[in-house]
Parts: C-alpha cells; structure tokens; sequence
C-alpha cells in the first residue's frame, strides 16, 4: 500500500484491510470486488489485483505459508526485488538489501554516485552497496531506518544535511553537490487528454459501467459511463453519441463544471454532463446498470468518478480527500 502513496493516507485503509482479508488465505478466496472496494481511493489499482493474484500463488504452490527467501518471493506474481528485500529482511529478519527511491538518493549523495539509477550500471551498483550496508543483526530495522532518512532527512530539495548522522562522511555534502543527486533523468510532459463522463440519473439513481480487464484505465472498476473526446469535439455531441450508445435517448444534456486529474503520464480534463431521466430501456445488464447511492458507496470506483458523484449527491455520499493519481 506504501508503494506510491503518502502514509497518512494509508493507515486508515491498512486497518480496514486486515480486518476484513486478515490471512493469505481469505484474500485468496475474496473476489476482485471486495478487493478493489477495500482499496478504493488508493490508487494504481493494479497493486491490489497483485496482491490477491500473489496471495493465491502463496496458497497453490507454498500451501499458504509465505517464504522467508528472497529469491522464492521473486516467484510470487507482483513481488520484484523491492518487494522481496523489505519482505525478507523486516518480516524474517535476512540479510536482504532493498533500493526504493529514498535508498537512491541516500547512498548516491553519501556515496557521491554519478549517473542515471534507473540504468545500468549505477543501478547495479547501487544493489551492491545496498547489500553490502544490510550485514548485521537488525537488517530489517536498518532497511527501515534506511529508507525513513531518505523520506526525513536527506529529502529531495532543502536536505536536512545538519540532521543526518551521515553527513561527516557524506560526498555529495563535502563537494556540494547534495542539490545535483541523484541524477534523475527529467520527466516528460504530461499529455493532455480530454473525456466526457455522463451523470445519468433515473429515478435517483446514477448510471455505472464495469470496465473490461484489458481497459486502458480503470481496469476492472466501475466508473460513469466515459468515453474521449478528440481534438476539437464538442463534449455535448460526444455525450449525445454516447448516450445513444448505451441505448437511451433525451433532449436535455447539460455541461457541468470540468473535473482536472492526473493519471500518471496524463493531465486529464472531464467534462461531466448531466442527464436525468433518459427515455429507452437501456443496454443494461450485469456490468452496466442504474445504481442508487447505497450501491454507489459499495462499488470501487476510481477517484475521479466518485468526485463527480459526489457533487451529483452531496447530501448522500462522500468521496473527498482522495490522492491525485489513478
């Protein structure tokens, strides 16, 4: 859960977590609803199908038990060698080294590392140092306390050098250079995307559809019925085309105020239109269909949507206060 998203944000679903999937074994049995349901709202939803997809693995070919070795972990779909260091080194107490962002940029400012750690051979490199630092009795402790100075201390920008009990031996702070490392290639721009999401009430109730597994986004989460909107098009006629796609009919669609969001490599700008009580019976079925408010709050929906549904029903259901990324 702590990969990509900020720990203040966690603990409240961790909890809800345990209680609910509190053994490899039940989360294996639960299905993808309840587990995206239970991670809604924390985003890159492909971590959780990891989870259930490694959970199972663990049941089928380690009876359950999970394993202490860092390279049996390696075998259990979702866990790369980030995963297996923390898993191995904090929960069996080896002498694993793992290297996450926090890790980079400490052991390349102590150790004045020069290049790209997302490539070879610096990456190797930084492996090597990472493993040869974990020898000891507390390794799980030390990876911790490892990766907690870079998130604390020795943070991206305006470094806490006079904090750190590396800074005497430090190379980055002995030649100036704390600023200039690691040297992190510099990220693209975001692309632009324009989508239009309709907010098709009947009844009191809001239209939702489960996207496939092989969507481009969302994979497998309910959301409003969404589609793009290309180049110069006019969201309304986008919309009208799209609610004749769903086998419904009206004369009455009205733009609402635009959503901006971001997913990953996107900025993403929905224009939500609203439409109450459409005519014609509707391509509905078992991943489409017409949702109260009770339904909607049980369904795992991506962050986006629930914002726009909560504007829809305000009085009924909450979806605030989710991270920026999907």
């Amino acid at each position: 859960m702590l990969q990509q998203t900020r720990v203040e944000v966690v603990r409240d679903y961790f909890q809800a977590w345990v209680q609910a999937l509190p053994t490899l074994g039940s989360l294996a049995e639960a299905d993808e609803d309840q587990v995206l349901g239970l991670w809604q709202g924390l985003g890159y939803y492909s971590r959780a199908r990891r989870l259930r997809e490694g959970a199972r693995f663990v049941v089928r070919e380690f009876d359950g038990v999970l394993p202490g070795d860092p390279e049996l972990l390696r075998q259990v779909p979702g866990v790369g060698p980030y995963s297996a260091g923390a898993i191995s080194s904090i929960a069996f107490g080896r002498e694993t080294p793992l290297v996450d962002g926090n890790v980079v940029r400490v052991l390349t400012r102590a150790f004045g590392l020069r290049g790209d750690p997302g490539r070879a051979p610096l990456k190797q490199a930084l492996w090597a140092r990472a493993a040869e630092l974990v020898k000891g009795e507390r390794p799980g402790d030390f990876n911790q306390a490892l990766m907690e100075l870079g998130a604390t201390v020795c943070t991206p920008r305006r470094a806490h050098c006079a904090e750190c009990p590396w800074s005497k031996q430090c190379a980055a702070l002995d030649t100036g250079q704390v600023e200039l490392l690691p040297e992190l290639p510099k990220k693209p721009e975001k692309a632009a995307v324009r989508l239009v999401s309709l907010l098709c009430r009947r009844g009191g109730a809001l239209l939702v559809e489960k996207l496939p597994v092989d969507a481009r986004w969302w994979a497998g989460l309910w959301t409003l019925p969404t589609r793009p909107v290309l180049e110069d098009a006019d969201p309304l006629t986008v919309a009208g085309e799209l609610l004749r796609e769903l086998g419904l009919r009206s004369d009455r669609l009205e733009l609402q105020e635009p959503l901006r969001h971001t997913i990953t490599r996107f900025r993403v700008l929905v224009h939500p239109v609203s439409v109450v009580d459409p005519g014609g019976r509707g391509k509905l079925g078992s991943a489409r269909r017409f949702a109260s408010s009770m339904e909607l709050s049980t369904l795992a929906l991506p962050a986006p949507h629930r914002k726009l549904l909560g504007r829809a029903t305000p009085a009924k259901t909450s979806f605030a206060g989710d991270p920026p990324i999907e």
